[in-house]
């Protein structure tokens, strides 16, 4: 499903000069169909949202740079997405980054398989990158806010974003207003970005257990 909905992704690079690439396991599907036809993207400029994405890219030969202009497409994949083209994003740490180029890219394309489709978007925790000078002040606050998280972790330590930063996940799922709490965490001090990712979206592309892939796409 997610390898289907990559390769349709790839018949929108041909007339852009100028490429995002997120991060994520979808996205690493994509990555591996562009490697086929690499020969044709080869004096295209690409941006990526994380080091890894970064890497794998340039083990490709491929020209990567640092953000310096709106780019022209944005490709990437998302934990969770509803009809209406909202998105909760950050399961790979890289929000932060990834919200960076889907609001400054001229068209964003979203690609996941038919399970990230919900009608509650925050069926899925909603990541926030936080700087750790401000940790157990936010915790404070979420909680003070009957909020319930938890700091992620890799190996029994804090996970670190490519930012040095921690993520909290915030669970949302049963929260009568969860746009508004979302909106009321992101001014918290010493958040730096939240998953929720409203209005970045121009295409969804869903991949189907039945091979049929399926387009949402944002009304003019």
């Amino acid at each position: 499903m997610k390898r289907i909905s990559a390769i349709r992704a790839i018949e929108y690079l041909d007339d852009n000069e100028s490429i995002g690439i997120g991060t994520g396991t979808t996205v690493e599907f994509f990555i591996e169909e562009l490697s086929r036809i690499r020969n044709k993207f080869v004096n295209k400029k690409f941006y990526a949202s994380s080091q890894r994405t970064m890497q794998i890219l340039l083990n490709l030969g491929l020209d990567v740079r640092e953000p310096d202009r709106i780019l022209d497409v944005y490709i990437d994949g998302a934990d969770s997405v509803d009809r209406n083209l909202n998105m909760i994003k950050g399961g790979g740490g890289a929000l932060t980054r990834e919200k960076i180029l889907a609001f400054n890219s001229k068209k964003r394309i979203i690609i996941v398989d038919e399970t990230k489709v919900r009608k509650n978007i925050f069926s899925f925790p909603m990541p926030v990158e936080i700087i750790p000078f401000s940790s157990d002040l936010i915790k404070l606050n979420l909680i003070n806010m009957k909020l319930k998280f938890n700091l992620r972790k890799f190996n029994e330590n804090p996970f670190v974003t490519d930012n040095g930063n921690f993520i909290l996940d915030v669970f949302l799922e049963n929260e009568e207003n969860p746009f508004d709490i979302a909106h009321k965490i992101k001014l918290l001090p010493g958040v730096v970005e939240i998953g929720l990712f409203e209005n970045l979206a121009d295409i969804i592309i869903i991949g189907k257990e039945n091979f049929e892939v399926e387009e949402i796409k944002k009304v003019p």
